[in-house]
């Protein structure tokens, strides 16, 4: 356990042990990729701190990099695989607080959403685990409640749901089923209120589900 200052503040940020810079001209995308999967595994392995800073870790190093636009839009998949894990883990280390101002979190939210939608499909996708890995942290750490502050909060709670059904349609493992169903209902539940195409399109599930031609021999009730 880290002992509080005397001053009775906080306990000092304990630094990582992962000390390399993420953005180097002269990397390769298997060294980056290294790089990343040695800090994901790290970073999971941390347990939070409470009423510290950032679950208290010096953290800023790595989650400013993490969000650059070099990596979230990074041609390679398993790089996009481990930086999404990456700031999954950063959010849940800081939760509740968020350690990235509204138009990173947006950015953050967007970049999990395309990972999640494009290759949650098939367990034979390439990083499919570290995929399957995102949706639990995300679902477990209930940080889909950021996405109602941020801006143009209601284009961004729409895109979750509809993608979101769009994933659950194709066969899913039950636990991949529960977790977007946990993500879902924290939105609904910090939503102020709810956008109508997100009401249309819940009940557009029930429709696709419950439309069935009625017997051949129903006919409709005279009176």
């Amino acid at each position: 356990m880290v002992a509080k200052t005397r001053a009775g503040g906080h306990p000092p940020l304990q630094k990582l042990k992962f000390q390399e810079k993420l953005l180097v001209r002269t990397s390769s995308t298997d060294v980056l990729l290294k790089k990343l999967k040695t800090l994901y595994t790290e970073l999971a392995e941390l347990e939070q701190l409470e009423e510290c800073a950032s679950g208290g870790y010096a953290l800023d190093s790595v989650r400013r990099e993490l969000v650059h636009q070099s990596i979230l839009l990074h041609k390679d998949k398993g790089v996009k695989a481990y930086a999404a894990c990456c700031i999954a883990e950063v959010l849940r280390l800081g939760a509740p607080e968020a350690p990235y101002d509204p138009h990173e979190l947006a950015d953050i939210f967007h970049f999990f959403l395309r990972q999640l939608v494009q290759n949650l499909k098939s367990s034979d996708i390439p990083y499919y685990n570290q995929y399957f890995l995102l949706l639990e942290c995300v679902s477990t750490v209930k940080c889909s409640a950021l996405i109602c502050d941020l801006p143009k909060a209601e284009e961004l709670i729409e895109q979750f749901f509809k993608d979101c059904f769009k994933i659950v349609r194709c066969d899913l493992s039950k636990k991949i089923e529960l977790f977007m169903v946990d993500i879902l209902t924290v939105i609904i539940d910090e939503s102020l209120t709810i956008p109508s195409v997100v009401v249309t399109t819940l009940l557009a599930q029930f429709m696709d589900r419950n439309l069935v031609s009625l017997p051949s021999h129903t006919h409709a009730i005279r009176t």
